[in-house]
Protein backbone atom coordinates (compact mmCIF):
# COMPACT_ATOMS: atom_id res chain seq x y z
CA UNK A 1 0.00 0.00 0.00
CA UNK A 2 2.95 2.21 0.93
CA UNK A 3 4.59 1.44 -1.83
CA UNK A 4 1.58 2.57 -4.14
CA UNK A 5 1.22 5.33 -2.41
CA UNK A 6 4.77 6.20 -3.22
CA UNK A 7 4.10 6.22 -6.91
CA UNK A 8 1.88 8.79 -6.88
CA UNK A 9 3.85 11.18 -4.52
CA UNK A 10 4.54 15.07 -4.62
CA UNK A 11 7.02 14.66 -7.74
CA UNK A 12 3.53 12.86 -9.90
CA UNK A 13 6.02 10.98 -12.16
CA UNK A 14 3.57 7.87 -11.93
CA UNK A 15 4.44 5.71 -14.67
CA UNK A 16 2.12 2.99 -13.30
CA UNK A 17 -1.58 3.01 -12.53
CA UNK A 18 -2.83 1.71 -8.89
CA UNK A 19 -4.14 -1.99 -8.97
CA UNK A 20 -8.09 -1.94 -8.19
CA UNK A 21 -7.29 -4.63 -5.52
CA UNK A 22 -5.47 -2.09 -3.66
CA UNK A 23 -7.51 1.23 -4.14
CA UNK A 24 -10.10 -1.63 -2.89
CA UNK A 25 -8.56 -2.80 0.10
CA UNK A 26 -8.21 1.11 0.71
CA UNK A 27 -11.64 1.62 0.94
CA UNK A 28 -12.91 -2.07 2.14
CA UNK A 29 -10.34 -1.48 5.58
CA UNK A 30 -12.80 1.90 5.99
CA UNK A 31 -16.04 0.34 5.99
CA UNK A 32 -17.18 0.93 1.94
CA UNK A 33 -18.55 -2.38 1.68
CA UNK A 34 -20.50 -2.70 5.06
CA UNK A 35 -23.00 0.39 3.81
CA UNK A 36 -21.12 3.20 5.20
CA UNK A 37 -21.26 6.36 3.38
CA UNK A 38 -18.38 7.89 1.21
CA UNK A 39 -18.06 10.30 4.35
CA UNK A 40 -16.91 7.59 6.22
CA UNK A 41 -14.82 6.22 3.91
CA UNK A 42 -12.33 7.93 1.36
CA UNK A 43 -12.95 11.79 3.11
CA UNK A 44 -12.85 11.20 6.81
CA UNK A 45 -10.03 8.22 7.03
CA UNK A 46 -6.01 9.51 7.34
CA UNK A 47 -4.03 8.10 4.38
CA UNK A 48 -0.60 7.82 3.18
CA UNK A 49 -1.79 8.76 0.05
CA UNK A 50 -3.52 12.01 -1.62
CA UNK A 51 -7.36 11.53 -0.17
CA UNK A 52 -10.01 12.07 -2.49
CA UNK A 53 -11.30 15.24 -2.06
CA UNK A 54 -8.12 16.97 -1.06
CA UNK A 55 -7.99 18.43 -4.47
CA UNK A 56 -10.31 19.41 -7.64
CA UNK A 57 -10.07 16.45 -10.48
CA UNK A 58 -9.92 17.64 -13.70
CA UNK A 59 -9.14 15.87 -16.89
CA UNK A 60 -5.25 14.88 -17.37
CA UNK A 61 -4.97 14.49 -13.79
CA UNK A 62 -3.83 11.15 -12.43
CA UNK A 63 -2.96 9.49 -8.68
CA UNK A 64 -4.51 7.27 -6.41
CA UNK A 65 -7.67 9.99 -5.48
CA UNK A 66 -8.31 9.36 -9.29
CA UNK A 67 -8.53 5.99 -9.18
CA UNK A 68 -10.85 6.47 -5.85
CA UNK A 69 -12.97 8.41 -7.95
CA UNK A 70 -13.44 5.84 -10.49
CA UNK A 71 -14.40 3.35 -8.30
CA UNK A 72 -16.56 5.79 -6.20
CA UNK A 73 -18.35 6.76 -9.18
CA UNK A 74 -18.86 3.28 -10.35
CA UNK A 75 -20.91 2.26 -6.43
CA UNK A 76 -22.78 5.43 -7.60
CA UNK A 77 -23.67 3.40 -10.78
CA UNK A 78 -21.34 5.39 -13.14
CA UNK A 79 -18.89 3.23 -14.28
CA UNK A 80 -15.62 4.77 -16.59
CA UNK A 81 -13.97 1.62 -18.12
CA UNK A 82 -10.28 0.58 -16.54
CA UNK A 83 -9.82 1.81 -13.00
CA UNK A 84 -6.26 3.05 -13.86
CA UNK A 85 -6.15 6.30 -11.64
CA UNK A 86 -6.04 8.35 -14.93
CA UNK A 87 -8.53 11.16 -15.69
CA UNK A 88 -9.29 10.79 -19.07
CA UNK A 89 -12.24 11.34 -21.31
CA UNK A 90 -14.32 8.21 -20.50
CA UNK A 91 -14.20 9.23 -16.58
CA UNK A 92 -15.17 12.74 -17.55
CA UNK A 93 -18.31 11.71 -19.21
CA UNK A 94 -19.13 9.35 -16.05
CA UNK A 95 -18.88 12.24 -13.68
CA UNK A 96 -20.92 14.28 -16.76
CA UNK A 97 -23.44 12.17 -16.45
CA UNK A 98 -23.50 11.80 -12.21
CA UNK A 99 -23.58 14.78 -12.26
CA UNK A 100 -26.63 15.33 -14.83
CA UNK A 101 -28.52 12.41 -12.50
CA UNK A 102 -27.65 14.21 -9.52
CA UNK A 103 -28.87 18.18 -10.92
CA UNK A 104 -25.53 19.34 -10.35
CA UNK A 105 -23.70 21.85 -13.09
CA UNK A 106 -22.15 19.44 -15.22
CA UNK A 107 -18.80 20.73 -15.90
CA UNK A 108 -17.08 17.25 -15.67
CA UNK A 109 -14.74 18.74 -12.62
CA UNK A 110 -15.10 16.70 -9.53
CA UNK A 111 -14.89 19.69 -6.44
CA UNK A 112 -16.42 20.12 -3.56
CA UNK A 113 -20.44 19.80 -4.46
CA UNK A 114 -19.50 16.85 -6.59
CA UNK A 115 -17.49 14.84 -3.42
CA UNK A 116 -21.16 15.88 -1.22
CA UNK A 117 -22.96 13.90 -3.77
CA UNK A 118 -20.39 11.13 -3.81
CA UNK A 119 -20.95 10.74 -0.21
CA UNK A 120 -24.40 9.88 -0.13
CA UNK A 121 -26.26 6.12 -0.58
CA UNK A 122 -26.72 5.24 -4.24
CA UNK A 123 -30.94 5.58 -4.46
CA UNK A 124 -32.50 2.72 -4.03
CA UNK A 125 -35.27 1.03 -6.34
CA UNK A 126 -38.24 2.59 -5.67
CA UNK A 127 -40.15 -0.84 -6.93
CA UNK A 128 -39.54 -4.79 -6.25
CA UNK A 129 -37.83 -6.90 -9.15
CA UNK A 130 -38.41 -10.26 -9.38
CA UNK A 131 -36.10 -13.02 -10.59
CA UNK A 132 -35.69 -12.68 -14.22
CA UNK A 133 -34.11 -16.74 -13.72
CA UNK A 134 -33.51 -18.66 -10.57
CA UNK A 135 -30.14 -19.36 -10.19
CA UNK A 136 -26.88 -18.84 -7.87
CA UNK A 137 -25.40 -15.21 -8.76
CA UNK A 138 -21.77 -16.32 -10.31
CA UNK A 139 -20.24 -12.90 -10.96
CA UNK A 140 -21.62 -10.32 -8.51
CA UNK A 141 -22.28 -6.33 -9.16
CA UNK A 142 -18.48 -4.90 -7.82
CA UNK A 143 -15.15 -4.28 -9.24
CA UNK A 144 -13.86 -7.44 -11.54
CA UNK A 145 -10.40 -7.33 -12.17
CA UNK A 146 -9.40 -3.87 -13.37
CA UNK A 147 -12.73 -2.55 -14.49
CA UNK A 148 -16.16 -3.00 -12.74
CA UNK A 149 -18.88 -5.24 -13.18
CA UNK A 150 -22.12 -3.11 -13.22
CA UNK A 151 -24.82 -5.99 -13.10
CA UNK A 152 -24.98 -9.80 -11.81
CA UNK A 153 -24.29 -12.89 -13.28
CA UNK A 154 -26.93 -15.65 -13.81
CA UNK A 155 -25.33 -18.74 -15.23
CA UNK A 156 -27.83 -20.86 -16.72
CA UNK A 157 -27.69 -23.45 -19.50
CA UNK A 158 -28.62 -22.61 -22.89
CA UNK A 159 -32.40 -22.06 -23.95
CA UNK A 160 -33.29 -21.38 -19.82
CA UNK A 161 -36.45 -18.84 -20.15
CA UNK A 162 -35.61 -15.51 -18.99
CA UNK A 163 -38.45 -13.24 -17.91
CA UNK A 164 -39.46 -9.87 -17.31
CA UNK A 165 -38.69 -8.47 -13.50
CA UNK A 166 -41.55 -6.77 -13.79
CA UNK A 167 -44.14 -4.85 -15.88
CA UNK A 168 -42.91 -2.73 -18.60
CA UNK A 169 -42.31 -1.29 -21.93
CA UNK A 170 -39.70 -2.70 -24.27
CA UNK A 171 -36.44 0.32 -25.17
CA UNK A 172 -33.92 -2.53 -26.73
CA UNK A 173 -34.12 -6.11 -28.26
CA UNK A 174 -31.73 -6.17 -30.66
CA UNK A 175 -28.16 -7.23 -30.63
CA UNK A 176 -25.80 -4.81 -29.24
CA UNK A 177 -21.98 -4.68 -28.74
CA UNK A 178 -20.37 -6.51 -25.74
CA UNK A 179 -23.28 -7.12 -24.36
CA UNK A 180 -24.73 -9.47 -27.46
CA UNK A 181 -29.08 -10.23 -27.56
CA UNK A 182 -29.86 -7.50 -24.92
CA UNK A 183 -33.46 -6.39 -23.80
CA UNK A 184 -34.03 -3.85 -22.17
CA UNK A 185 -37.34 -2.51 -20.46
CA UNK A 186 -38.69 0.25 -18.83
CA UNK A 187 -40.76 -0.54 -15.99
CA UNK A 188 -41.41 3.43 -15.07
CA UNK A 189 -40.48 5.60 -12.03
CA UNK A 190 -37.30 5.68 -13.53
CA UNK A 191 -36.20 2.04 -13.35
CA UNK A 192 -34.97 -0.08 -16.36
CA UNK A 193 -33.91 -3.84 -16.33
CA UNK A 194 -31.59 -5.19 -18.93
CA UNK A 195 -31.24 -8.60 -19.49
CA UNK A 196 -28.04 -9.22 -21.69
CA UNK A 197 -26.50 -12.70 -23.63
CA UNK A 198 -29.31 -14.12 -25.03
CA UNK A 199 -29.58 -16.82 -27.53
CA UNK A 200 -32.76 -15.48 -28.54
CA UNK A 201 -35.33 -12.66 -28.22
CA UNK A 202 -38.67 -13.63 -27.72
CA UNK A 203 -40.13 -9.34 -27.86
CA UNK A 204 -40.30 -6.42 -30.06
CA UNK A 205 -39.34 -2.46 -29.08
CA UNK A 206 -42.59 -0.87 -28.07
CA UNK A 207 -43.91 -3.84 -26.77
CA UNK A 208 -45.49 -3.69 -23.09
CA UNK A 209 -45.00 -6.94 -21.29
CA UNK A 210 -46.19 -7.68 -18.04
CA UNK A 211 -43.84 -8.97 -15.12
CA UNK A 212 -43.12 -13.25 -15.98
CA UNK A 213 -43.27 -12.48 -19.68
CA UNK A 214 -40.84 -14.64 -21.27
CA UNK A 215 -38.21 -12.17 -23.07
CA UNK A 216 -36.07 -14.35 -24.69
CA UNK A 217 -33.39 -17.25 -23.74
CA UNK A 218 -30.03 -17.79 -22.36
CA UNK A 219 -27.64 -17.89 -24.34
CA UNK A 220 -23.49 -16.43 -24.43
CA UNK A 221 -23.58 -14.14 -27.27
CA UNK A 222 -21.37 -11.17 -27.18
CA UNK A 223 -18.94 -11.01 -25.06
CA UNK A 224 -19.35 -13.99 -22.67
CA UNK A 225 -17.33 -16.90 -21.79
CA UNK A 226 -20.25 -19.47 -21.80
CA UNK A 227 -24.04 -19.16 -21.29
CA UNK A 228 -25.70 -17.05 -18.59
CA UNK A 229 -27.73 -13.53 -17.87
CA UNK A 230 -25.99 -10.43 -17.60
CA UNK A 231 -28.44 -8.52 -15.72
CA UNK A 232 -28.47 -4.80 -14.65
CA UNK A 233 -30.74 -2.60 -12.85
CA UNK A 234 -30.77 1.13 -13.53
CA UNK A 235 -32.62 3.94 -11.66
CA UNK A 236 -32.88 7.43 -12.99
CA UNK A 237 -29.88 5.85 -15.24
CA UNK A 238 -27.42 5.12 -12.48
CA UNK A 239 -26.57 1.18 -12.27
CA UNK A 240 -27.49 -0.28 -8.75
CA UNK A 241 -26.75 -3.47 -7.27
CA UNK A 242 -29.29 -6.05 -8.50
CA UNK A 243 -30.11 -8.08 -5.19
CA UNK A 244 -31.26 -4.58 -3.57
CA UNK A 245 -33.81 -4.61 -5.90
CA UNK A 246 -35.07 -8.53 -6.73
CA UNK A 247 -37.18 -9.54 -3.86
CA UNK A 248 -36.04 -11.82 -1.54
CA UNK A 249 -36.22 -15.68 -1.93
CA UNK A 250 -36.94 -18.60 0.59
CA UNK A 251 -33.66 -20.71 1.19
CA UNK A 252 -33.10 -23.69 -1.02
CA UNK A 253 -35.11 -21.63 -3.78
CA UNK A 254 -32.09 -20.89 -6.30
CA UNK A 255 -30.06 -23.81 -7.50
CA UNK A 256 -26.56 -23.72 -9.05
Amino acid sequence: MAALAATFGAGEAAQAAPRPSAVQWALQSSGFYAGKTMAEVAFARPRTHRLLGARPLRIGAHGFDVAELELALAWQGFPSGTIDGRFGPELRSALIRFQRASALHRDGVAGKTTFSRLRRQPRPSPIPLGWPLLALVGDAYGPRSARFHAGIDLPAQTGTAVIASAAGTITWAAPRDGWGNLVAVDHGRGVRTMYAHLATINVKVGQWVSGGTVLGRVGSTGDATGPHLHFEVRVHGAAIDPLRALVRLPAGWLSG
